[in-house]
């Protein structure tokens, strides 16, 4: 499996705790993050993000008449609703 290299920016505590565990299970920094990611995502997360994208894909391509600013205007209108209505759905 071909992997990438990638910048993310964690709570100091989260990335302790991620070393802690790490070394218990003698594994890498990034194998720990990458099985907390798969266990995450697999519990349904992922194709309900793939689901949004795809709804709001079909959004702007509606409005195909709008500019490069636009666009990304719209486009972070929707991500804010999506998780407006996820934070509703999870505190509900």
């Amino acid at each position: 499996m071909e992997r990438r290299k990638t910048t993310v920016y964690l709570d100091p505590d989260v990335l302790t705790a991620t070393k802690v565990v790490a070394a218990a299970r003698q594994q890498s920094e990034s194998r720990v993050v990458e099985d907390a990611l798969r266990a995450y995502l697999g519990d349904g997360r992922l194709e309900a993000a793939r689901a949004d994208l795809r709804a709001l894909m079909e959004r702007v391509a509606k409005r195909e008449t709008l500019d490069d600013g636009e666009a990304m205007e719209v486009a972070v209108g929707e991500v804010r609703a999506v998780r407006t209505a996820r934070s509703t759905r999870h505190t509900a």
